[in-house]
């Protein structure tokens, strides 16, 4: 049989050719607006790791010298600490909190801050996010964000005198990439103060970014609030309510009973947000959103105006031989035999011209790299394996082109086959 479609394609090879230009062209083109579908997608199929769920973070701000309300006699340095406490007590003491964390305004997942820096194991040098957490008045960063342990898979515990040692957190991509393993617990890194912190347990890898891959991250525990003076711009109560909390009533209640009593000295509260919230804050303001929508959107039209191109050509390409059909009835075919060989040319037309767009496609690749390219990827991941991501975006378009190829296809051809013989040869 593939001898006769064979044949059959190069006696038509005039009409052919013109449909296989245009698949070349077609696969090219499809090839390049997969790509970044494929890497926006896989990047946010990434787990998180942490659970937004249930998960707030209290926006406190601070009266400067210029406000009616500032009172200078609350601005030391030791005051401003123990207002901060006050305030996570007040958090601490709702009765639907679970856990809670004082953190920095740079260490939560989504927020506006970063901040990282360079980390040695002797002269081995990564770079990392940086977290920082205070381990005071019982709060727990990883109950909080639901960080967990990457042996385990539950969530990492905290060690009640880890502040007292200095110990760190690290995640298992950077224990990998400073130690050579994720079996890291015990072992050493030094970074800007020049001393030695020990690494307390290694955490599943961590997405600060909702669109971003997994990065290196390095979270160190303090015993309370270091004495520096830009303390009120710079922490932030972090809380996760407990289970089965009714969410609307807990918001309700703490927005009339607690945020009366969040003015505490120059502080005062501005709002509570989710972590689902920041998260689509972030996603707005940063553009993900739109880049979303409009990839998606013109993935969408491009497939669209594929769609109608090739299934009209295919349909105009079955019209067009009704005589070969009427003769291929009158000769004994069965509709199903006719149907097999005008699909089975279809897929070899596709198959052809798929594969000899690929020389294109490869030197696109060569010159301008892969769309959204990600800056040290994570080599574990498809996406940033370039002979991986190149083989699975050319499977998806070849699947898409030869799926479209075929249902142009088949319409037209089992309605021809459909017909009398005497009908087709004398409509010809």
């Amino acid at each position: 049989m593939m001898k006769i479609i064979r044949h059959q394609l190069w006696n038509q090879r005039r009409q052919n050719g013109w449909i296989f230009v245009e698949l070349v062209i077609v696969s090219f083109f499809l090839w390049t607006v997969i790509d970044p579908i494929y890497v926006l997608t896989s990047n946010l199929a990434i787990a998180p790791g942490y659970d937004e769920e249930r998960a707030y973070v209290l926006h406190m701000d601070y009266y400067d010298e210029l406000h009616g309300k500032f009172d200078k006699t609350q601005d030391s340095v030791a005051i401003r600490q123990e207002n901060l406490y006050r305030i996570t007590r007040l958090v601490k003491n709702c009765p639907e909190v679970e856990s809670f964390a004082l953190v920095t305004n740079a260490s939560f997942p989504n927020c506006n801050s970063w901040n990282g820096g360079q980390y040695f194991n002797d002269t081995l040098k990564v770079h990392s996010q940086y977290y920082l957490f205070v381990q005071a008045e019982g709060g727990d960063v990883f109950r909080t964000f639901g960080m967990k342990d990457a042996k385990s898979g539950q969530i990492m515990s905290l060690p009640e005198d880890c502040a007292a040692r200095e110990g760190v957190f690290v995640s298992e991509r950077m224990a990998k990439e400073l130690f050579g393993t994720a079996d890291a617990v015990g072992k050493k890194v030094r970074y800007g103060d020049s001393t030695f912190h020990e690494v307390m347990g290694v955490l599943q890898d961590y997405k600060h970014r909702v669109n971003e891959q997994p990065g290196n991250l390095l979270i160190q525990v303090n015993g309370k609030i270091p004495n520096h003076n830009w303390i009120q711009r710079m922490y932030m109560v972090t809380f996760r309510l407990k289970q089965n909390v009714d969410v609307a009533a807990f918001e309700k209640r703490f927005k009339a009973e607690v945020v009366p009593q969040l003015t505490v000295g120059n502080f005062y509260f501005t709002k509570l947000g989710r972590f689902a919230d920041i998260r689509r804050q972030y996603e707005n303001e940063s553009g993900v959103t739109n880049t979303l929508r409009l990839q998606y959107s013109l993935a969408g039209f491009a497939l669209l105006c594929v769609f109608l191109g090739m299934v009209g050509t295919f349909w105009i390409r079955c019209n067009a031989r009704r005589q070969d059909i009427g003769l291929m009835r009158s000769m004994g075919a069965t509709r199903k035999g006719i149907c097999s060989q005008f699909l089975t040319e279809a897929w070899l037309l596709v198959t052809v011209a798929f594969v000899v767009s690929l020389p294109l496609t490869i030197h696109r690749v060569y010159a301008s790299g892969f769309a959204n390219p990600t800056m040290d990827g994570n080599p574990d991941y498809w996406q940033n394996q370039p002979y991986t991501h190149f083989f699975i975006v050319s499977i998806l378009t070849y699947v898409i082109l030869l799926i479209i190829a075929l249902l142009g296809t088949y319409a037209p051809v089992t309605r021809a086959a459909k017909i009398l013989p005497a009908e087709a040869l004398r409509d010809e």
